[in-house]
């Protein structure tokens, strides 16, 4: 991974999904990428239609942060069958607990469209990774933290495409939004 063409230094992985689901190379990842040096950070894949705080006590079961761990991502990319302001809230409370649980305010990782016509006004104040593969011309008036910009990164040691993304500022910057 090391002799890849674009330096890498943080890498996220997903860890649970919905209340009960766990991605099953999840710990070997997590320990691997300690291992390695890599700033390390985990989420969670948001299922709109089942109970927020089911989700979380998933995610807090799964993954255990420590001090240099990048802040909890809560990936949200779906509407619910339950309306939008039930979304909103069951995001709100997930959020909420993961702030309580970690002293932190986490990360959400969703799609530029999805946070212009869903999220956006109800989620201020939490760091944002916009996934946008046109170009960074489109997160240029969104304050985001992290762009995901393409799905189709090759990487040495990786046999899969993966995820491509920017952190809108230095190392340093970055060393600030992990665990203390």
């Amino acid at each position: 991974v090391r002799t890849s063409l674009h330096p890498i230094e943080y890498v996220f992985i997903r860890a649970t999904m919905g209340v009960n689901g766990k991605d099953r190379h999840f710990k070997r990842n997590w320990e691997s990428v300690k291992k390695h040096n890599y700033i390390r950070g985990a989420y969670h894949y948001y299922r709109p239609n089942e109970n927020s705080t089911k989700q979380f006590e998933n995610f807090k079961s799964t993954v255990k942060l420590e001090k240099g761990d990048i802040l909890p991502v809560l990936d949200v990319e779906k509407e619910s069958r339950f309306g939008r302001d039930n979304l909103r809230e069951g995001v709100l409370n997930w959020l909420k607990l993961a702030e309580e649980e970690y002293g932190v305010k986490p990360i959400i990782y969703t799609g530029l469209n999805f946070y212009k016509s869903i999220l956006e006004g109800h989620v201020d104040g939490y760091p944002l990774w916009i996934a946008a593969y046109s170009g960074k011309h489109r997160v240029k008036n969104t304050d985001w933290t992290f762009h995901q910009f393409t799905e189709k990164v090759i990487v040495n040691g990786i046999r899969e495409y993966v995820d491509g993304n920017d952190f809108n500022g230095t190392l340093e910057d970055l060393k600030k939004m992990t665990l203390k």
